[in-house]
């Protein structure tokens, strides 16, 4: 059986009570003004202004019995923002929207001459049947279509809140509107956009992040698991610990400041520009984790710094020659590879995104399915994996478990990312491909070196030969090398 919120009970207490015909004014009703005023000083004047029961009483009755149950009604800064004012309890900071009806959520509703507010009781077949003040001049039970309701709300204040069995929650995504997804806005701890019922783009960000703070599958869909986790207002994970060889803090502050003071920071980028300051220290960054990792054998770097092939598909092949006029030779495995490769990147990420991590897909496409949306720094897109197996999503498995190495703040330094630019499309593993490639940028650097070996031609970039190759990008990763190989890491 559902409980029954103290101010319902107090509502059903006064019921019968009417407004006295004509001049004179029915003394309950009036000291239900007088109990807000002693209740909250503060609305004495505002109080004072109620001078007879002719005026309007429906917010006056929820008010009261809001007062009564320890609860301090509405009341914003001007009059349209009181109790008073029937429509005022639709939004308030103290009451939020409710997405299931249960006894004593507050009804505001329009009606002939102005709003009403009253309290929902039970259905009545498909009308609402609800007590309240003011209805026939008297606290009654009356019926309302719900086509006629503008909200439904709970006061935050009470600690209560509608009892829906989570089993009961249906399946959300992206597109779907309604009490559910209102309900959902208000669950997720520190939501950041507005609670409207509308499940657009950036509820499905905070659904993504909600899903990797706790663990659970990413895929901006609630089901029953993350149903489940907000029900049990689940703890996020703890912080990642660094992964073995990540760069201290000192290191990365170093590195950042050779990018910086570099010569190519400063390379205006044909059609471009200057990069922003966050794409070239985050460069700068994930090459010298790169460093520490291919000492370390990892596989996807490895793969990455392997000599040039005579496949097409191999970027440095492709490029052979303008990497022989600058006298990069890409002919044996090692740092030195890896280095002329990460020249070729610096160029492709401004050609692909003018250095913006969070850059969405091209709007000129219509690849929108999870799979073949380009996302992120260099436009890669998830159909690109198969030519790089296993280490493509070996590395995404490794950078979804542990966000240490991702660079994101220093990544975005300088980039300003709109709504449009964090939306993503489709559901799954490319879904989770596009997020975290925006997410985590030193993610989008690896797969998009391994696409560059092994799939090249994925870019048209590249197809049509635009790859500026430039020295200055070589002495600055050089730097960078330089640095990392005479410094100890974290082991």
């Amino acid at each position: 059986m559902t409980d029954i919120p103290k101010w319902l009970e107090v509502m059903r207490s006064i019921t019968g009570t009417k407004e006295y015909a004509g001049a004179a004014n029915n003394p309950k009703i009036m000291g239900w003004v007088d109990a807000i005023a002693k209740a909250y000083p503060e609305m004495q004047t505002y109080c004072d202004g109620y001078t007879g029961d002719d005026i309007a009483w429906c917010g006056l009755t929820v008010a009261y019995c809001m007062t009564e149950a320890g609860i301090r009604p509405v009341f914003g800064p001007t009059d349209t923002d009181r109790w008073m004012w029937a429509q005022a309890w639709a939004d308030d900071q103290n009451f939020k929207p409710t997405g299931r009806l249960t006894p004593g959520t507050i009804v505001v509703m329009t009606r002939s001459g102005g709003g009403h507010v009253t309290l929902f009781e039970e259905w009545d077949g498909d009308m609402l049947r609800c007590r309240g003040g003011n209805q026939s001049d008297a606290v009654n039970v009356s019926s309302y279509d719900p086509e006629t309701v503008i909200q439904y709300v709970w006061p935050i204040a009470a600690g209560e809140q509608p009892q829906i069995p989570v089993e009961d929650r249906p399946m959300l995504e992206r597109g779907n509107i309604g009490p559910d997804v209102v309900d959902l806005q208000n669950m997720i701890p520190d939501f950041t956009g507005e609670v409207d019922g509308d499940f657009g783009p950036e509820t499905e960000q905070n659904v993504v992040d909600y899903q990797t703070s706790r663990g659970l599958e990413v895929d901006g869909v609630v089901g029953q698991e993350t149903w489940g986790a907000l029900y049990a207002d689940a703890p996020p994970l703890p912080p990642p610990a660094p992964p073995p060889g990540a760069l201290t803090a000192k290191q990365q502050s170093d590195v950042k400041h050779i990018a910086t003071t570099s010569k190519i920071a400063k390379f205006s980028w044909p059609d471009r520009g200057v990069a922003p300051t966050g794409y070239i220290q985050g460069m700068a960054l994930s090459f010298a984790q790169d460093v520490v990792r291919l000492k370390a054998n990892h596989p996807t770097v490895v793969e990455m710094a392997k000599a040039r092939t005579n496949s097409d598909k191999d970027a440095l092949n492709v490029y052979k020659d303008e990497y022989q006029h600058l006298g990069m030779s890409n002919e044996r495995s090692g740092i030195d590879t890896l280095r002329h490769l990460y020249v070729m990147m610096l160029s492709s990420g401004m050609l692909e995104s003018s250095g913006e991590h969070c850059c969405g897909r091209d709007q000129s496409a219509s690849n929108v399915s999870s799979d073949t949306c380009e996302a992120g720094l260099f436009q890669t897109s998830y159909n690109a994996h198969s030519a790089s197996d296993p280490e493509f999503d070996d590395v995404m498995d490794e950078f979804i478990a542990n966000h240490a190495t991702c660079y994101l703040d220093d990544f975005a330094q300088g980039v300003s990312c709109s709504e449009s630019d964090w939306e993503c499309y489709g559901s799954g593993r490319g879904f989770q491909f596009q997020q975290l490639c925006k997410n985590c940028p030193m993610f989008a650097v690896e797969t998009h070196g391994l696409t560059l070996r092994n799939l090249c031609n994925h870019y048209g970039p590249c197809n049509r030969g635009e790859y500026v190759l430039k020295t200055d990008a070589d002495s600055m990763y050089h730097d960078v090398q330089d640095y990392i190989e005479g410094q100890p890491v974290v082991a």
